[in-house]
């Protein structure tokens, strides 16, 4: 059976979806450019979502291959891979969850300014991210001073040394890292 043409219904429904899936792309634009170094914080928790933006649009992409396609098979076969698709993203809510943050530390005489520490467990490792929030509120800015990829035993700390600076132990080394008066740190520490 062939569709020869789309009715109105169809062409507001693809309309809207294709709105939608636009909107979509430039929210996953704004939570990617926020998420490096810097970036507000708020928009970083809200939009640097990859998996959640997937999983919704993949409904918006279904009824954009309903109202596109003329063929009545082909609507079958692309909502039935769609639905699959949406189907196996499942797990990977389970195993790729957002990283959990597991300390909050407040800097001395600075109310404006928090240490972050994130983890994220994997099959044979954890990784490690320490943050430096800056401001309050919907100005917030996260900097990022290290990043490690450890074996479940080993560790990276970080502590206050003063209200603008920030000293990192790892193993038997220490770095300190001064900050800006925007938050910015001076130096930023990978370990893999």
């Amino acid at each position: 059976m062939v569709i020869s043409r789309r009715t109105d219904g169809e062409r507001r429904a693809l309309r809207a979806a294709l709105g939608a899936l636009a909107l979509l792309i430039l929210l996953g634009a704004v939570g990617d450019y926020s998420a490096g170094s810097g970036g507000l914080l708020v928009l970083r928790e809200w939009f640097d979502r990859p998996l959640l933006l997937f999983t919704v649009a993949l409904p918006l992409l279904l009824v954009v291959l309903y109202c596109v396609t003329w063929r009545a098979w082909i609507r079958v076969v692309l909502g039935v891979g769609v639905m699959l698709t949406a189907a196996a993203t499942v797990p990977l809510w389970v195993f790729l969850d957002a990283p959990q943050v597991t300390a909050t530390q407040k800097a001395p005489d600075r109310s404006d300014r928090r240490i972050v520490r994130q983890e994220q467990a994997g099959m044979l490792s954890t990784a490690q991210w320490i943050f430096v929030d800056q401001g309050t509120g919907l100005t917030t800015r996260r900097w990022q001073i290290a990043y490690a990829d450890f074996r479940a035993d080993d560790s990276i700390d970080a502590a206050w040394d003063g209200p603008d600076r920030i000293r990192l132990t790892y193993g038997s080394r220490t770095k300190v890292i001064d900050l800006a008066a925007d938050g910015r740190p001076g130096g930023s520490l990978t370990l893999v």
